[in-house]
């Protein structure tokens, strides 16, 4: 790893998790996309989606665990980065407001 990836990595302030999973967000205003979640921190989460989800929408997600004794997470979002990717899908970056 370059010192420069260390320096970046050493100041963040959560760990990101690696996933690749199916989820589910809500906007307050009815409106539901199905996204896969890619990535998930303790205070956002990013999500590839093949629709353009509003920036500064505010909603629900629920992500399912894969089973065992891991409980789905659900959690109350707000949705603060939108970028267009290449293939046609969305990268799309939500902050979590609170936990449900």
């Amino acid at each position: 790893m370059s010192n420069l990836a260390r320096n970046f990595n050493e100041k963040r302030d959560y760990i990101r998790m690696q996933v690749d999973t199916p989820a589910k967000l809500t906007l307050s205003n009815g409106q539901s996309f199905s996204v896969t979640c890619v990535d998930l921190s303790s205070s956002g989460v990013q999500l590839h989606s093949n629709e353009a989800i509003p920036v500064q929408s505010a909603g629900e997600l629920h992500v399912e665990s894969g089973g065992g004794s891991t409980p789905p997470l659900s959690a109350r979002v707000s949705v603060c980065r939108l970028q267009a990717m290449e293939d046609g899908m969305y990268r799309v970056g939500l902050s979590i407001d609170s936990f449900l």
